[in-house]
């Protein structure tokens, strides 16, 4: 039974009423009546002190694998943590990060598949470039307002808007704004010169319109951990709801974010064995080609807006509807240094060109030609809109009919451009926008210039059956989804037109079952799909002529996955257990091209993939002001066959680590508290043919922090300091692109995998007081 925040969970004779006993008092448990009581917290940024595991887990009700974490847990983390790094404790998942300030999104995989396998979905839109996949989750909300953060380890749901929903599906929502009118402010500093400012106004109820509506605005700025950058980013976020009647509420939000990020150079295992941490950007620039590693020359300027609309209507007491409208627009690039000479050398798609360039900022080459460096900007300019639609029709006690439409509509341009930069060594334009090279004829010298529309319809039905007192439910639907690719290559050479049409039948069916109170089980039959990334139909001009061949034959990724587990939501203790199997045809790995310096990915087909695993998590709830809480996932996946000529089948699938574990403690009184974290991934392998892997790691954070009595018009000030990789461990955090094998093997030349450097430690404090 799922029992309502707040509230003392009881367990007592059917029919006979439990005597209600006061917040702080404790009782001792007589016969089968067990009473645990809480108190809640008086605090500024929305925590209870009620959530089990401090906030890292829930009663669910789903029929399948879900965890969820909420604001007790986020709140007590450092502000500037993105949402991947929040959710790195739940089981089966893996987050590699870059830097300790959650500005690059770093990576993430749940039960060995990765990002771009992964639905997301933010306040019911769809929150990932639809043409890559990339997530970015630090692009979106502050997380002071964030209200919780879910992960669906197996598959995604019938209605949620993804086309690469194979790998589970991670979503997250906003916090509401506040029925009374007032607000929040966070300062904080850190490490690095970590430094950030954050304020919220919430307008309380307007009147009496029932309109309510918040605003939020933080700017961040900090230096590079390691090496010589820094980011600068603001953002701001709102929301406004509006209720009436008998559930019926519209809402609106809204996230934008204008950033300029240092980005870090993945590393092989040789120059990581070499350098260690030391693997970084150049401080200094010089002149030549070796100046193509100064740090200016390595950023990612990025703008974002994302706009949503969630609605939902009860339009009679059996009929319901939910309509969700979003818009996102992202434009920005991610740059490197490129030396080019102003007669040799250059290509336009596959053609030479003849003609010299007109390069600002040239030298004398020696040979009667110049040379200059330049920005090549990888350059990502996405529009894209749409909308769900469903209708819930209960027809009576044991049946309610559902019937919806996903349509999505995005334009997606890609070039890869080039830029002056000065003989200092800073880019005229860090978006690449400013006197841009170009041909003798004015024509704009580019290295990629695709134009993508990309149109999604997806219709889905089901029906949701309950039997015996409600007990039993059972859901079973299909969703039937439509994807139609329709893009132009505006380089000269063989290709110019590229068009893709998907369609996937995808049927799923589910099952619960609460046969007490306490215990519920709970199965899942789902089957998804990923449509092949845009890149991947394109052909590639890095160098001289095609670099990499596209293709509109890669079949989609397909999946078949089954789910059985077991919840238990007691007095005292939360937990789950999942067995999970999934059966994978045409698995597709993201790898990045060489040359591009990790921002141009292609799909590789590695076939057939069987995995199984078992997954477990348990909290509890208050006790004696602690809130511990554990995870742990085994996972077994093997590659079903041979890949590009290499004895391949029976290995293990790549980022597939065989355990995981996390442990977290949290101890609040209401006044002072602390909390505690450490996670353990083992061995992951980057290559199909298991030659390279990444060893074993573990990782710990920390917290500690006071609540103070309020002073005129501050509201419980609180002020936590985090430690983040507390013990400054030294690892490998990700595995940054994958290979078929690092070591020349049966005649196939070996290439090295990419790898993320984990963050060193790193220490913020900070003050946050309601008004």
């Amino acid at each position: 039974m799922r029992h309502a925040q707040g509230a003392s969970p009881t367990r007592a004779a059917p029919g006979k009423p439990v005597r209600p006993v006061h917040a702080g008092t404790a009782t001792k448990p007589t016969g089968e009546n067990i009473v645990v009581t809480f108190r809640r917290h008086r605090s500024a940024d929305g925590v209870t002190g009620l959530q089990p595991g401090g906030g890292l887990i829930k009663p669910e009700t789903a029929p399948k694998s879900v965890s969820t974490v909420s604001r007790d847990f986020i709140q007590k983390q450092s502000p500037a943590q993105n949402p991947l790094q929040l959710v790195q404790l739940l089981p089966g998942v893996v987050v590699g990060s870059a830097d300790p300030f959650g500005v690059t999104g770093g990576t993430i995989s749940l039960r060995g598949l990765d990002q771009s396998e992964m639905a997301m979905t933010w306040e019911g839109a769809p929150a990932t470039d639809v043409g890559v996949y990339t997530i970015d989750t630090s692009e979106f909300a502050s997380n002071e307002d964030l209200e919780d953060m879910t992960v669906q380890q197996g598959s995604s749901n019938l209605d949620t808007p993804t086309i690469n929903g194979s790998g589970g599906l991670l979503s997250f929502r906003d916090r509401d704004p506040s029925r009374k009118m007032g607000g929040l402010v966070t300062l904080g500093y850190g490490s690095f010169n970590y430094h950030r400012e954050f304020v919220r106004f919430d307008t309380g109820e307007i009147g009496h319109s029932g309109v309510r509506a918040y605003v939020s605005y933080a700017n961040q700025q900090d230096d590079a951990w390691r090496g010589p950058g820094h980011d600068t980013i603001w953002n701001m976020d709102w929301k406004a709801v509006k209720e009436w009647g008998d559930d019926n509420r519209v809402t609106f939000v809204g996230a934008y974010r204008d950033s300029i990020e240092n980005t870090w150079p993945s590393t092989t295992m040789a120059d990581w064995q070499t350098y260690g941490r030391d693997f970084t950007w150049d401080r200094h620039y010089v002149l030549g080609p070796e100046g193509q590693n100064y740090w200016r020359l390595n950023r990612n300027p990025y703008d974002n807006l994302l706009l949503s609309a969630p609605s939902h209507v009860t339009l009679t007491d059996r009929w319901k509807l939910d309509v969700t409208p979003y818009f996102w627009h992202g434009y920005g690039n991610s740059g490197a240094g490129a030396f080019i000479n102003n007669t040799n050398g250059n290509f336009l798609g596959t053609e030479a060109v003849t003609q010299p360039l007109d390069l600002p900022y040239a030298r004398p080459a020696g040979d009667g030609t110049t040379d200059a460096m330049t920005l090549m900007a990888f350059q990502n300019d996405q529009y894209r809109g749409g909308f769900t639609a469903k209708t819930d029709y209960r027809i009576n006690s044991h049946h309610d009919v559902y019937l919806g439409w996903w349509f999505d509509y995005a334009n997606d341009h890609d070039s890869v451009i080039l830029s002056p930069v000065t003989f200092s060594g800073r880019p005229v334009n860090i978006f690449g926008e400013t006197d841009n090279i170009k041909l003798a004829n004015g024509q704009l010298l580019a290295y990629q210039n695709i134009s993508t529309i990309t149109t999604v319809d997806a219709l889905f039905a089901g029906d949701r059956a309950t039997y015996l007192g409600g007990k039993l439910t059972v859901d079973a639907g299909l969703k039937v989804a439509m994807v139609n690719r329709n893009g132009t290559n505006m380089l000269p050479g063989p290709q110019y037109k590229v068009v893709l049409n998907d369609f996937q039948p995808l049927p799923a069916l589910s099952a619960r079952y609460q046969f007490s109170r306490e215990h519920q089980i709970f199965a899942s039959v789902s089957t998804n799909f990923r449509s092949p990334a845009t890149p991947t139909l394109y052909d590639a001009y890095y160098g001289h002529g095609i670099s990499v061949r596209g293709t509109t034959n890669l079949k989609d990724e397909y999946s078949i996955s089954e789910e059985i587990g077991y919840r238990y939501n007691g007095p005292l203790l939360v937990a789950s257990a999942t067995y999970f199997h999934y059966n994978f045809t045409n698995r597709q790995i993201q790898s990045v091209i060489p040359g591009t310096n990790g921002a141009e990915t292609v799909d590789l087909n590695a076939g057939g993939q069987t995995s199984d695993g078992v997954s477990l998590e348990a909290g509890t709830r208050p006790f004696r002001h602690f809130r511990p809480y554990v995870s742990g996932q085994y996972l077994h996946a093997t590659i079903d066959n041979n890949i590009a000529g290499l004895p391949t089948s029976g290995r293990t699938a790549v980022r597939s680590p065989r355990w995981t574990g996390a442990l977290g403690i949290d101890w609040d009184n209401g006044t002072v508290f602390w909390n505690y974290s450490i996670r353990y991934v083992s061995r992951q392998y980057s290559t199909f043919m298991n030659d390279e892997y990444i060893p074993g790691y573990y990782d710990m954070n920390a917290s500690v922090g006071a609540r103070l009595p309020g002073y005129g018009p501050m509201k419980s000030p609180t002020i936590q300091v985090n430690f983040i990789n507390l013990t400054n461990n030294n690892y490998l955090s990700g595995v940054q692109s994958v290979t078929t094998n690092a070591v020349t093997t049966h005649g196939v030349q070996g290439t090295a995998p990419d790898y993320l450097i984990a963050p060193g430690l790193a220490v913020v404090a900070t003050a946050k007081a309601g008004f």
